[in-house]
């Protein structure tokens, strides 16, 4: 039987991979409130004991210090039912233009694309409800038929001249994973700097786990996070590996995802999204052996086409 399970499992490990990291996005994603454990009991909501200011001024060291050469923090947690990824950041950016960009749904649709794993982006209001829709797929070309949806709710929790609080969530995801969840906060720390805290959280069952593990241990098997967990015989860093490299991975695209869209967000709307691929590009090029995987005219040749899918997606929503 149990041979029988691993089999079934590796037979979906091409057609899951690219879900299973709650892709968010994650890309971004990719920060992704969480109600349920694996059990389906429900939980509080996490609460943030400390302003989110307060955590700005404690994580100074680790700010100044990282392995990404820029201020950036990330934290990741993995258990046997559930993954998360946090990632606090100075950002560039004025609060005011860092709010009125992330406080819309269709401004995360302009980032959300810029994550391999997301091949188009819907968003619409509806009964007071406003909803994204993240077509989720392979790192390859992809028609939005081909991919998975993940329906979020999106919520303005906080949208002050201090303080914005953005939560999007979703209970059913692919192969047995649920309860996903975006989380953003952000405040401003000068008149020309942003902090962010950045989260994403899912849970997953005894399908999505073998067929991880599987995953984890062919193809994925060179492929390591950002975290150092010591040095290897060459005296050279050693990277995590495993689910929390691959929920490392996918936080950290979300984040160059936020900062390339706010990067181009003066630009005319015209020029703005594939300048934001280029820029989405150089920036995980830092970062070659955890974020690359394929040449930038190969990611610009896929991402034009999604856009006009995306475009044509949206188009359909607006006219529903």
């Amino acid at each position: 039987m149990a041979a029988q399970q691993t089999q079934h499992a590796r037979r979906l490990t091409r057609i899951m991979r690219p879900y299973i990291p709650g892709t968010a996005l994650f890309i971004l994603w990719c920060a992704f409130s969480l109600t349920f454990f694996a059990s389906g009991k429900a939980l509080a909501e996490p609460d943030f004991p400390k302003p989110l200011i307060a955590r700005y001024q404690e994580l100074q060291s680790e700010l100044s210090q990282n392995v990404f050469n820029a201020p950036i923090v990330l934290h990741s947690t993995t258990s046997k039912h559930h993954a998360e990824g946090e990632v606090f950041a100075v950002l560039d950016t004025p609060f005011d233009e860092l709010q009125a960009m992330l406080s819309q749904p269709k401004n995360w649709c302009e980032l959300a694309i810029l994550h391999i794993n997301i091949k188009s982006c819907t968003y619409q209001s509806k009964h007071n409800k406003q909803k994204l829709t993240f077509y989720v797929g392979r790192q390859y070309y992809e028609e939005p038929s081909q991919t998975y949806p993940l329906e979020y709710h999106f919520e303005r929790r906080q949208n002050s001249e201090n303080h914005l609080y953005v939560n999007l969530s979703t209970v059913d995801g692919p192969f047995g994973t649920h309860d996903y969840l975006i989380q953003l906060e952000g405040v401003p720390i000068d008149q020309q700097h942003s902090f962010i805290r950045f989260e994403y959280r899912y849970h997953f069952g005894w399908l999505a786990r073998v067929a991880m593990s599987t995953y984890l241990a062919t193809i994925a098997r060179h492929k390591v996070g950002f975290t150092i967990e010591g040095t290897d015989i060459s005296g050279e860093p050693a990277y995590i590996k495993g689910l929390q490299g691959v929920v490392e991975r996918n936080a950290i695209r979300y984040i160059y995802a936020i900062q390339a869209s706010l990067d181009v967000r003066k630009l005319p709307a015209e020029e703005r999204q594939v300048q934001g691929f280029k820029k989405w590009y150089a920036l995980i090029s830092r970062h070659p052996r955890q974020l690359v995987e394929y040449t930038l005219d190969e990611y610009l040749e896929r991402k034009r086409r999604e856009l006009k899918n995306q475009q044509a997606l949206q188009k359909e929503v607006r006219n529903k």
